[in-house]
C-alpha cells in the first residue's frame, strides 16, 4: 500500500526478526513452568493474529483493526503480567504495565472495539458527499469501507511497534530458555534499523535519555 511508504520495509525487519526467533525454536524440547506455558501461549496468539490485523488495516475496515489493535497491546499487557507473575484469572490485564505511549492508546482502541463512542464509529462509517442541496440536519452513512491514508498509516506503525515489542519479550525468554537461539546481533541492528525507519516516516519519536532528563529537570 502506497500510504505506508518505507513503514513496509520496518514491518519486514521486525517479523522477520520475529520470524527467525521462532522458528529456531520451533520443535526445540526444554524443561518449562507455569509462567513460560503461559507466555509461549501469548506469543502463539499474537503471531496467529497477525495476518488478519494486517487485512483489516489495508482493507480499510478500521474498527475491526483497532480491536485487534486492542488485543495486540493487551496481549504485551498479560505478557508482563504473566512474567512478573501477576495474572488476574478472568481478568484482563493493567495495561499500565507498559510504556504510558501504549497505555495511552488503549482507551481509543476499547471504544473503537465496544463501538461505545458514535464519534469514532461515525469516523469509520460517514459518507463525505455533496450535501449542500439537502434538507438539514442530514447525515450520510456508507456500508462499505474507505480507506483513510493517514488512518491506515497510524494503525500500521501502532500494529509495527507492538511486534518490537513482541520481539523484546521474546528475547528474554530466548535468553532463559534457549541460550544457543537467543536474537543476534544482525538481528539486533536489523530491529532497531526498523525503528529508525519508523521514526524517519514520522511515526514515531525516539527519546534519548538526556532528552529524558531534560524534561525531568524542568
Amino acid at each position: 500500500m502506497a500510504a505506508y511508504g518505507r513503514l513496509i520495509d520496518a514491518h519486514m525487519l521486525a517479523t522477520g526478526v520475529l520470524a527467525n526467533g521462532i522458528l529456531r525454536i520451533n520443535g526445540a524440547v526444554v524443561e518449562g513452568d507455569q509462567t513460560s506455558f503461559e507466555r509461549d501461549a501469548l506469543f502463539a496468539a499474537f503471531i496467529i493474529g497477525l495476518e488478519p490485523c494486517e487485512s483489516a488495516i489495508a482493507e480499510a475496515r478500521y474498527l475491526q483493526a483497532h480491536a485487534l489493535l486492542r488485543q495486540e497491546l493487551e496481549i504485551l499487557a498479560q505478557l508482563k503480567a504473566v512474567g512478573a507473575k501477576r495474572r488476574k484469572p478472568n481478568g484482563a490485564p493493567n495495561v499500565a504495565a507498559l510504556e504510558q505511549s501504549l497505555g495511552r492508546l488503549y482507551g481509543g482502541l476499547s471504544a473503537a472495539a465496544h463501538v461505545s463512542r458514535h464519534d469514532i464509529v461515525q469516523s469509520a462509517t460517514a459518507w463525505d458527499g455533496e450535501m449542500d442541496s439537502l434538507p438539514g440536519p442530514t447525515n450520510m452513512t456508507r456500508y462499505f469501507p474507505e480507506t483513510d491514508e493517514g488512518l491506515a498509516r497510524r494503525s500500521y506503525a501502532l500494529h509495527i511497534y507492538m511486534i518490537v515489542r513482541l520481539v523484546e519479550e521474546l528475547s528474554v525468554d530466548l535468553s532463559a530458555r534457549h541460550i544457543s537461539a537467543t536474537f543476534t546481533d544482525a538481528e539486533n541492528t536489523a530491529l532497531n534499523l526498523a525503528i529508525d525507519l519508523m521514526a524517519a516516516e514520522g511515526m514515531l519519536e525516539i527519546i534519548t535519555d538526556a532528552d529524558s532528563n531534560s524534561s525531568t529537570d524542568n
